[in-house]
């Protein structure tokens, strides 16, 4: 009975990325649906009272992403990778245990590079600033 389980538990965590996946994408499916809608009604309401909106209201603010942020956000996930398969293999009795570990040290490096970027820039006078 308990081999039946190991594989039920098997197959569970072996699909539970593709539901994740899909979940997401509704998810932020529906939140979009309801903003149109939501954008919608007021042009309709706008409309009918005669008011003119501007083209530009519905534009999405363009985000500028901070390396700082992203770098700090890759050496965290980098570090949690290592840590995790460094434990996880530390729990395996064997003496030929692969390093799988080190997969972790591509994050960090990534990260890494993101905030020398970020440190880069923050050197680097920009227009507004020279003037």
């Amino acid at each position: 009975m308990a081999y039946l389980e190991d594989i039920l538990i098997a197959i569970g965590l072996f699909f539970m990325p593709f539901v994740m996946v899909i979940f997401i994408a509704w998810f932020r499916s529906k939140t979009r649906s309801k903003r149109n809608q939501l954008q919608a009604d007021l042009m309709a309401k706008a409309l009918e009272h005669g008011q003119t909106l501007s083209e530009h209201l519905f534009d999405e603010p363009k985000r500028q992403r901070n390396p700082l942020n992203i770098g700090v956000v890759c050496i965290a996930v980098g570090i949690g990778i290592a840590l995790f398969l460094g434990l996880l293999m530390n729990s395996i009795p064997s003496d030929e245990v692969p390093q799988v570990w080190t997969i972790g040290i591509i994050p960090f490096l990534v990260g890494v590079g993101f905030l020398i970027i970020h440190f880069i820039e923050k050197k680097k006078p920009t227009d507004e600033n020279a003037k």
